[in-house]
């Protein structure tokens, strides 16, 4: 009998390509409000909802295109995914990401605008780390505790929402632009055979409570709100 390597609770990542032009989109990002974020000295969209924005339409299809051979081919499930949040990063010159994961999402992505293919890439690490170790003398998938993964311009990845990463200090003179999104599920999540079934529309409704949608002045957005009835 031969030697069998299992590679058990491996975890999903999924890169891929965006084909078309991002010229629009780059003159829309230009006209955007910002935020500094003095941690990290980089900067945030001050709109966290950017793909309800007509001009990032073509990018929010391949998103949900992107999320949806996620869901089927490596989660398979046909439970659906929703774009809970979507926001701007901007890192100029010596500014950083802190390491950190996206709480209350179950699929986080980052798609890249503008990002040299020199500048130091996206950095995810172990969530769990080994008390004791042995000391390789190559690092590979299996013994790694961290991964960087270089992208450039129109690449998407898609990630556990739970995966630990940062984005190391930008050496390079022209900023790094991405967008990042988290996600959540729009059906149920999991199952009622394995006792992890959670059906938001049922809670609802035995509580008498009502989803509706109220359109907010002066930001042009609709905003998801929970009343009750009796």
């Amino acid at each position: 009998m031969k030697d069998e390597l299992l590679q058990i609770f491996p975890t999903p990542i999924l890169i891929t390509k965006y084909e078309g032009s991002l010229v629009d989109e780059l003159k829309h990002i230009n006209t955007l409000e910002w935020i500094e974020q003095k941690a990290n000295s980089n900067f945030k969209s001050k709109d966290t909802y950017l793909l309800e924005h007509k001009q990032f339409k073509n990018i929010k299809n391949f998103i949900y295109e992107s999320l949806n051979k996620f869901t089927k081919n490596i989660s398979q499930s046909d439970q659906r995914l929703v774009v809970t949040q979507c926001w701007l990063n901007k890192n100029p010159k010596g500014s950083k990401h802190h390491e950190h994961v996206h709480p209350n999402s179950i699929i986080s992505g980052v798609f890249y605008f503008k990002q040299d293919p020199k500048l130091p890439p996206i950095s995810f690490s172990k969530s769990i780390q080994h008390a004791m170790k042995l000391d390789p003398k190559k690092y590979n998938n299996l013994n790694s505790e961290t991964f960087l993964l270089p992208c450039t311009d129109g690449e998407l990845i898609l990630f556990p929402s739970n995966l630990k990463h940062s984005v190391p200090i930008n050496m390079g003179d022209e900023p790094r632009i991405s967008m990042s999104f988290n996600t959540f599920s729009i059906d149920t999540l999991g199952s009622e055979n394995s006792l992890t079934h959670l059906d938001i529309r049922r809670i609802m409704n035995e509580h008498n409570w009502r989803l509706y949608i109220c359109w907010k002045p002066y930001t042009h957005r609709g905003v998801w709100s929970i009343d009750r009835w009796v």
